[in-house]
């Protein structure tokens, strides 16, 4: 879609919000209410004609409400613009009061959006009925206004600054912020399962929930146990020892730091629940604490296993 002036001149916004705002929200609904209207969910929820119950002539609200609200029980339907309540009346007596910025809750707001996305459907209208002056409708997929729909409520996200993004397969993903665009990626080293365990963190650190993210830390800090072991015909120690040797090229001091790096990032590893869920251990319970450790292991991670990737 085309961006705003104002992303031109001063950049967008950087995707860092994990909360869904009211004016996001009522954003969302009007771009569901734009298309509803124009009967692109009408196919999964059908108002029928009253000659001919085989035959589609709108949306069905009723049935609408009854799935979405089955599928997404925290979800308050009717769906509806909300409004901030601001008595803000002075000339009245009462006593002015700032507007609280107010949130809705997210996993249903980014569950509604899903199930929007996979009951999408282009209508196409066939006869027309005269009696009833309405057209029968036909639908097809129609991946380009698809790809528009979808363009609409990721324009949303951006120009709020939230992390979300609704991909094509109608999954929404956390973005990674760009200067660590290069470190979530696939490895390709001789050990297949260091490749899996980093492959599975990475998706799972895109996840919207706190629970997979906290499954994305237990994965890399698994990938880092497993990459210490990397020359299994030697012992863990010397394999550590070879592998600082190769990411520092040689250099004594930069081998230094990132001896020191790895036993703190160890020490993390065991202090926290990350690996080990003993009730000694200090659980994570922060977004950002979790997205620190997670970039802060898959640097040391980079660092080396790139080094690895090129060894033949």
């Amino acid at each position: 879609m085309d961006e705003y002036f104002s992303d031109k001149e001063l950049g967008k916004k950087h995707p860092i919000i994990e909360d869904i705002p009211i004016n996001v929200w009522n954003g969302i609904v009007a771009i569901f209410e734009e298309y509803k209207t124009n009967n692109y969910f009408s196919s999964a929820f059908p108002e029928k004609c009253y000659d001919n119950n085989s035959l589609i002539v709108g949306f069905n609200e009723e049935l609408f409400n009854d799935r979405v609200k089955a599928e997404i029980p925290n979800i308050i339907i009717p769906i509806r613009r909300k409004q901030v309540e601001n008595n803000s009346f002075p000339e009245w007596g009462i006593e002015e009061t700032e507007t609280e910025e107010i949130y809705v809750d997210k996993y249903s707001t980014l569950d509604f959006i899903e199930f929007l996305c996979r009951n999408f459907k282009t209508p196409i209208q066939k006869d027309y009925h005269d009696f009833f002056k309405h057209y029968h409708l036909d639908f097809k997929d129609d991946l380009e206004q698809k790809r528009l729909f979808i363009e609409k409520l990721n324009q949303l996200f951006e120009r709020n600054g939230l992390v979300f993004i609704l991909e094509e397969n109608c999954q929404i993903k956390r973005k990674t912020p760009k200067e660590f665009t290069e470190l979530i990626k696939n490895y390709k080293t001789k050990d297949l399962r260091l490749n899996e365990l980093i492959s599975s963190a990475n998706n799972k650190f895109k996840s919207v929930t706190l629970e997979e993210r906290l499954s994305a830390l237990e994965k890399i800090w698994d990938a880092f146990e497993r990459m210490k072991t990397y020359y299994e015909e030697i012992n863990k120690k010397h394999s550590i020892e070879q592998l600082l040797e190769l990411a520092s090229g040689g250099n004594a001091h930069l081998k230094e730091e990132l001896d020191r790096e790895a036993k703190e990032l160890t020490r993390i590893g065991n202090e926290y629940q990350i690996r080990h869920f003993e009730t000694d251990k200090k659980p994570i319970k922060n977004l950002e604490f979790i997205d620190y450790l997670f970039f802060r292991m898959m640097s040391f991670i980079n660092l080396i296993v790139t080094k690895l990737e090129n060894i033949k």
